[in-house]
């Protein structure tokens, strides 16, 4: 009766413990790592890391360049030295032989210098929004990498409160064994079950760790720290105007239409490199001392003869790279709305089923392990149908902690959809410290 009295106890309220999957550890010395934090510090990492950065301010500083006119050029020369006769490689006895020096300089036009700026300018542009698509994706990983260790401690909780009913069940169907109450198959099946369960617990105890090594890799050693409570699972108000098409701020979206702002600045380039430039060249010469010095100005432009097959089809070529450009956007625009949307539904769904969960399937799995305890004390069942009703509830207890976990995701993917700026990020590392 012993063994049967601490068996009723810890059969009856396991599922009810474990259905429960306690939020947060025990406390603990160290300070805990919320999910915001993580993506504070995981943002900072990114931001020491980066590379867009430099392609950014490269950008940047040759759209200062461009807009200049080129450097002069200066030169320097001798003209006309005789090679043969009496004057012979002399400088200064023939009246053509002349030391000259010049400075020839491109005056680039004003247009042409305004687009080729513009042009880096939007280079510059296209590279940031590129810094954010990185951004927002190292925000995702950061915050699944969280929840993938979250909900592996939520598991490793769940199935601890299943091994002491199971123990205590073990040594019940030994005890009616020996006392000649029970059947060796009772024994060997609680055994079997005992051994199950440890194999899901290793199976768990080796996620748990390739979790913390994920997180590890993008919040370094924080990721030792126990974690917070998860915050809760619901439609994210950015998900929603999403919903309604406002999809400006997706740094995916945002960035294909700076791609096509830099082809229509590429055009713009081409078009103005139709117009030739005018070099205008200044030169002074001097002679021998019997002869007077001369003086230079010689302007210079290039003759565009073959223009449709040059200029216009460089044209033609950046042109078709904008209609190009036009298409990805308008791929990435139908991608993102149908993947909100996706998500968004999905999201919906689980919620609901995590709600019907709670309200109608664990209380059922619960009440069918009852009855199976119930019918053993009253000797009408058996105490193998008890552990496997309770094996069924701690199963259910765990497809709902899958279904949560993949509801987390979605909620994870929808609400980090547009990325925390640094503002945010460095706000939530401040409130940590």
């Amino acid at each position: 009766m012993f063994f049967l009295r601490h068996l009723t106890v810890a059969l009856l309220s396991a599922p009810a413990v474990g259905l429960a999957a306690p939020q947060g550890a025990p406390g603990q010395a160290a300070p805990s790592l919320s999910l915001e934090e993580t993506v504070a510090i995981a943002s900072a990492h990114a931001g020491a890391a980066e590379s867009s950065r430099g392609a950014v301010e490269a950008a940047g500083q040759m759209a200062v360049a461009a807009g200049r006119l080129p450097d002069p050029v200066l030169k320097l020369g001798i003209n006309n030295v005789p090679v043969n006769g009496p004057d012979q490689f002399s400088l200064s006895r023939d009246f053509m032989t002349m030391r000259s020096i010049s400075v020839m300089q491109e005056f680039t036009r004003a247009d042409k210098r305004r687009a080729r700026a513009a042009r880096f300018e939007a280079e510059a542009a296209a590279a940031d929004a590129q810094r954010a698509v990185e951004l927002a994706g190292v925000q995702r990983n950061a915050v699944n990498a969280w929840l993938d260790r979250w909900y592996a401690e939520q598991a490793g909780v769940l199935l601890g409160h299943h091994s002491h009913p199971l123990e205590l069940a073990l040594q019940a169907a030994t005890a009616a064994y020996r006392s000649g109450r029970g059947s060796r198959a009772d024994v060997l099946a609680m055994a079997l079950e005992i051994q199950k369960l440890h194999d899901r617990e290793d199976e768990n105890r080796a996620v748990l760790a390739s979790a913390t090594l994920n997180l590890e890799r993008w919040v370094g050693a924080a990721a030792g720290r126990p974690l917070s409570a998860r915050p809760p699972l619901e439609v994210p108000p950015g998900a929603r105007q999403l919903a309604k098409g406002e999809f400006d701020a997706v740094p995916e979206l945002s960035a294909a239409q700076r791609d096509v702002a830099l082809a229509e600045s590429e055009i713009q380039v081409a078009t103005e490199a139709r117009k030739p430039d005018v070099t205008v060249e200044l030169m002074y010469s001097q002679r021998g001392s019997a002869y007077s010095n001369m003086g230079s100005l010689n302007v210079s432009f290039p003759l565009p003869w073959d223009r449709g097959n040059r200029q216009d089809r460089e044209i033609s070529a950046r042109l078709a790279q904008a209609n190009d450009a036009r298409a990805r956007l308008e791929v990435v625009r139908r991608n993102t709305q149908a993947m909100v949307g996706a998500r968004l539904a999905e999201l919906q769904r689980n919620l609901d089923r995590l709600r019907r969960y709670d309200d109608k399937t664990l209380p059922l799995a619960r009440e069918q392990a009852d009855a199976a305890l119930t019918a053993y004390r009253a000797n009408t069942g058996s105490l193998l149908a008890v552990a496997e009703a309770n094996h069924r509830a701690i199963d259910t207890a765990m497809d709902r902690l899958l279904l949560e976990a993949k509801t987390a995701k979605l909620w994870a993917d929808l609400n980090y959809l547009v990325p925390l700026s640094t503002a945010q990020t460095d706000a939530a590392v401040k409130e940590a410290k």
